[in-house]
């Protein structure tokens, strides 16, 4: 079984799981065989059937790709909101949208579709292509200089320099009957001006374009990222341009069928009749598949089920209510002896991927490495798995991997391998007393009698503020819970005094106390976000073991006992 890797502008020390989740699901279709290849044209239907390829390259110019992923082949209809795109840039949209409309026409793509106008319905069905390709460098311009344009222009989407198949480009001319007669018709109604056999001949040169799902991939990701070629960094259209492109691409790109396809994948999508099949995420990144026997609509069988476990598995879906992007790694830093990673933000499968990516690319000087996700709001099922699969990978190459998780965020730690992670703790301890839970509630709401006698304020009304102020630190809290005799949370907040203590900046102070059968109160305290890895974590917990041995502990004693003794 041949497969292609390809890794990005930096090499990457250990092989990317996106890689093995592409893999598999190129392996998952691999054995379905329904459809057929495009018979109407020589070249196409004498393709070999089982070429399966897929690429996915992302905004920042990341290119992975498996299976036949350097078979060229033409790209045909996908080449339609490439051109819509340069003539929208060329021309503007007011202009372009006077000759093509850019409604869905719910017809097959060689349909005739003109509205009351004699416009064709949109620039993706084959009238509205033709009708597009005419736009570019103007009426009189020969078919060999147009074509040539455009195959310059395809070459600059793809960052290398493409070809135009000739065996394609006159298989394709001699059964161009059917778009000979649009290019009659569109010029008999003045939406086009050129010979109607050239203005076909030029169509069929720019489908001729030869590329593979690489290239593909990439021209894609120049649409996702507003226009500019991910990989070289050129602006090739305009944000507006791109934008509108993939505007059609989710009400036509998949023709009839693009209704269903919106509702079941969710990812603005180009189909071509040789197999091949794109798809853009706004911001994110750009797909491309190839498998050549297509389904009645003319959109490649598998291809449409790559796409579908793409959007399904991987959470790559443009209407999906997570569908956003933030930046993953907040920061990176050494302490110690280990590496923190922190994150932060929605964890898609797309963020995950620049997680790890950043990961590889940084020259990590320790094997403890510490991942905190305690700024993380939320892990897709695709985004959680990816990055639980990278730290197994970085696991099985030496490393100690811990997680801090205190929210369970990542719900779970366990490994594909069946393993798990080292969890990392806040701060917490327990203790037990004889008294009754209203008593040990009264007392912990009071800490100016058990923590410090400079706290000042009220510590036991939800809402209400208190502070801890000596020579050289301060620390406000706002009481945030407040159940009586059940649980307090006590939340440090920002305040602008200058000798404000940043080591508890973003932490809160939590008991939960219960009563147990035999009377006594258990008591669990937990200083959240006071992380081990802190650097004045040793300190601060040696500080809290003391307040509760012999400040809190006593003082609930000494209220039992006196309550026991009235």
């Amino acid at each position: 079984m041949f497969e292609c890797v390809v890794l990005g502008p930096t090499l990457a020390t250990m092989p990317s799981p996106v890689t093995e989740y592409l893999q598999d699901i190129v392996e998952s279709v691999r054995d379905h065989d329904s459809g057929h290849r495009a018979d109407y044209i020589d070249v196409l239907k004498h393709a070999d059937p089982d070429k399966l390829g897929l690429a996915l390259c992302t905004a920042d110019g990341q290119l992975y790709a498996v299976g036949d992923c350097d078979y060229k082949f033409s790209i045909q209809s996908i080449s339609k909101p490439f051109v819509y795109a340069l003539a929208l840039d060329m021309y503007g949209p007011d202009e372009v949208h006077a000759h093509v409309g850019v409604e869905p026409s719910g017809e097959a793509f060689n349909a005739l579709s003109l509205d009351d106008e004699g416009r064709p319905a949109n620039p993706l069905i084959n009238a509205g292509a033709i009708t597009v390709n005419q736009l570019i460098g103007g009426p009189d311009i020969p078919v060999e200089q147009r074509s040539e344009k455009l195959r310059a222009y395809f070459s600059r989407l793809a960052g290398r320099e493409l070809s135009i198949d000739q065996r394609v480009f006159e298989s394709e001319k001699a059964t161009a009957d059917r778009n000979k007669a649009f290019a009659h018709m569109l010029r008999e109604a003045g939406t086009i001006s050129d010979d109607a056999h050239e203005a076909v001949a030029s169509y069929i040169a720019q489908c001729a374009i030869l590329a593979t799902v690489k290239d593909l991939a990439v021209m894609a990701a120049t649409l996702a990222n507003a226009g500019i070629q991910p990989v070289t960094g050129e602006r090739i259209v305009s944000a507006e341009a791109a934008r509108l492109a993939q505007a059609v691409m989710v009400s036509a790109g998949m023709y009839d069928a693009s209704g269903r396809w919106m509702v079941n994948v969710g990812i603005p999508a180009k189909s071509g009749v040789a197999g091949g099949l794109i798809g853009t995420l706004p911001g994110q990144l750009g797909i491309a598949s190839l498998s050549p026997r297509l389904d009645k609509q003319g959109n490649s069988v598998r291809g449409v089920k790559i796409f579908r476990e793409l959007s399904s598995s991987m959470g790559l879906n443009l209407l999906s209510s997570n569908f956003y992007f933030a930046p993953g790694i907040r920061r990176i830093e050494r302490r110690d002896d280990a590496e923190i990673v922190e994150l932060q933000g929605m964890i898609t499968f797309t963020s995950a991927e620049r997680i790890l990516r950043g990961l590889s690319e940084r020259r990590l000087t320790s094997t403890n490495l510490i991942l905190d996700v305690s700024g993380v709001t939320a892990f897709n099922k695709a985004g959680r798995d990816l990055i639980k699969d990278g730290l197994m990978q970085y696991r099985d190459e030496g490393y100690n991997i811990s997680i801090y998780d205190p929210d369970h965020t990542l719900s779970d730690y366990e490994f594909a391998d069946g393993t798990t992670a080292q969890a990392i703790r806040d701060f917490t301890a327990s203790f037990s007393v004889p008294a009754t839970r209203e008593e040990v509630y009264e007392a912990i709401t009071k800490p100016k009698t058990w923590w410090d006698e400079r706290v000042e304020g009220d510590a036991a009304e939800q809402g209400s503020e208190f502070h801890y102020s000596d020579d050289d630190r301060y620390v406000g809290f706002s009481v945030k819970e407040a159940d009586d005799g059940k649980r307090i949370v006590w939340d440090v907040e920002p305040t602008d005094n200058p000798k404000e203590d940043h080591e508890w900046d973003d932490t809160s102070l939590i008991f939960d106390i219960e009563e147990d059968e035999s009377g006594k109160t258990k008591v669990n305290f937990t200083h959240r976000g006071m992380r081990p890895h802190d650097s004045g974590y040793e300190e601060i917990a040696k500080e809290w073991r003391e307040r509760i041995a012999k400040g809190l502990q006593p003082l609930i004693r000494r209220r039992e006992e006196n309550s026991t003794d009235s």
